[in-house]
């Protein structure tokens, strides 16, 4: 099946106001027509305690109440998903409600405020802060006039733009037809007016409609086979790293993660892409990096994790994920200079415990260490005296984090006590390897009780 048989359920939403064009005067003077970006307008709606958030670039975002974000702190994080997503936040819009208006998720005036700064600061797209359900999407799209997607869209989209590889694109893919498969139909209703009433009338829309489910369902049959072979491949891989102890570095999205897996494998590690953008990574990325004492250890870099990351995601990115569930350990990575990483390293904590490795060994790394002043860094270290302060940029803590990681690996070793024929060929490799998964700490020469046969007498930690 050929991908344009199906990109019309994405087309059909585009808003109805054309896209406005803006004249600009290049070096020489002279005009050139370019597209410029979508302008957002934010709206954040407080219900109960509870925050709903509106962007007017094209977002209206609720907020759920067990999130301990704040509601400024919730409208931030989704300018910034916004700007990720590459359009221009043009203003924001606050209304407390004591339940949410369940055809509009706003009230009536505001939604009628919200059309008006739509009108005046040119606004494309309104983004909301929650899950919208299709019909409070579809009664937003008509009444403004202009594209509404919520936050879950809107991570969507900005994974679609940061997907590079063939696993990455399909797990996305595979989200979005299964966020979309239960809003087609409000992709549809210009076709309504055609519809008539009874049996054989039934109008364009309601047919198109059937022939959209038909058509998404078997793509998400063939992207679930495909993801399952893939899945198959990637378990065979790692099959073949059984020799190595493995680690992850999870987090939240631009902390670090990256730079940080490239200054521990420094200098034989194959540089990762970093980038101060958010969800600059969704693959895994995996490197040796050697602890010391003779201990390597192979550590991953997963995707970075956000409030409220969309269950979609994680249904889909479980084989990416999945370096989180099989690691011995876990690196739980923050900004040490951000004043909300309490905050964000719990909405961290939450996602792993939804993948059920809440129990696995952790070692919190306060990245970007180089940014605290000498007071910030003393009350950062007093409040997590448990941590690990680092900079991938001036390798500050790296020892530290190493022996740290090795302290955690060694606390599940076992010591065991071997007696060797020194004569044997396969001495020789029995050392190598115990040298290569552990760490020989005591070898002996004698012989056997007759004295005829000399023996090897080893102790050592694996």
């Amino acid at each position: 099946m050929s991908e344009n048989q199906y990109s019309h359920l994405t087309d059909a939403s585009e808003p109805r106001r054309e896209k406005r064009e803006t004249l600009q005067r290049d070096a020489q003077g002279l005009h050139s027509t370019e597209v410029r970006a979508e302008r957002a307008l934010l709206a954040q709606a407080v219900m109960d305690g509870a925050s709903v958030a509106l962007t007017v670039t094209q977002t209206a975002s609720g907020r759920d109440a067990d999130d301990d974000a704040s509601p400024e702190e919730s409208l931030a994080e989704l300018g910034g998903l916004a700007e990720a997503a590459g359009t221009e936040v043009v203003g924001q819009v606050t209304q407390r409600r004591h339940r949410p208006d369940p055809a509009t998720l706003f009230g009536k005036g505001k939604v009628s405020e919200i059309g008006e700064l739509c009108e005046e600061l040119e606004a494309d797209v309104v983004i909301v802060d929650c899950d919208l359900t299709p019909a409070q999407g579809r009664n937003l799209e008509k009444a403004l006039d202009v594209r509404v997607i919520d936050r879950t869209e809107l991570i969507l989209d900005i994974f679609a733009r940061r997907a590079r590889t063939r696993q990455a694109k399909l797990q996305v893919e595979l989200a979005q037809l299964r966020y979309q498969l239960p809003r087609l139909k409000r992709m549809w209703t210009h076709l309504d007016s055609l519809s008539g009433g009874g049996v054989g009338l039934r109008g364009p829309g309601e047919t198109q409609l059937e022939t959209d489910r038909r058509l998404a369902g078997d793509r998400i049959a063939l992207l679930e086979r495909q993801l399952s072979e893939i899945r198959r491949q990637k378990q065979v891989e790692s099959e073949g790293r059984l020799d190595f102890e493995g680690g992850a570095l999870v987090g939240y999205t631009n902390v670090g993660k990256s730079a940080l897996l490239n200054a521990l494998s420094n200098p034989t590690g194959k540089q990762v892409l970093v980038a101060n953008q958010l969800f600059a990574t969704l693959g895994a990325s995996t490197r040796r990096i050697p602890l010391g004492g003779g201990r390597d250890v192979l550590l991953s870099d997963t995707v970075g994790f956000v409030r409220r990351l969309p269950h979609h995601l994680v249904e889909c990115f479980h084989s990416t994920l999945a370096e989180v569930q099989n690691a011995d350990f876990l690196l739980l990575v923050a900004d040490a200079a951000d004043e909300e990483h309490d905050e964000k390293l719990a909405s961290v904590r939450e996602v792993l415990g939804t993948l059920e490795a809440a129990e696995t060994p952790m070692v919190l790394v306060l990245n970007q260490a180089d940014r605290l002043s000498e007071e910030d860094r003393a009350a950062l270290q007093a409040r997590h005296p448990e941590a690990i302060l680092t900079s991938a940029m001036t390798g500050e803590g790296l020892d530290a984090l190493r022996a740290r990681i090795r302290e955690v690996l060694e606390e599940d070793d076992e010591e065991i006590a071997l007696t060797l024929d020194a004569g044997s060929t396969y001495t020789g490799k029995l050392l190598s390897d115990l040298a290569k998964h552990g760490r020989i700490l005591q070898q002996e020469w004698g012989g056997d009780e007759s004295g005829d046969k000399a023996r090897l007498y080893v102790r050592a930690r694996l």
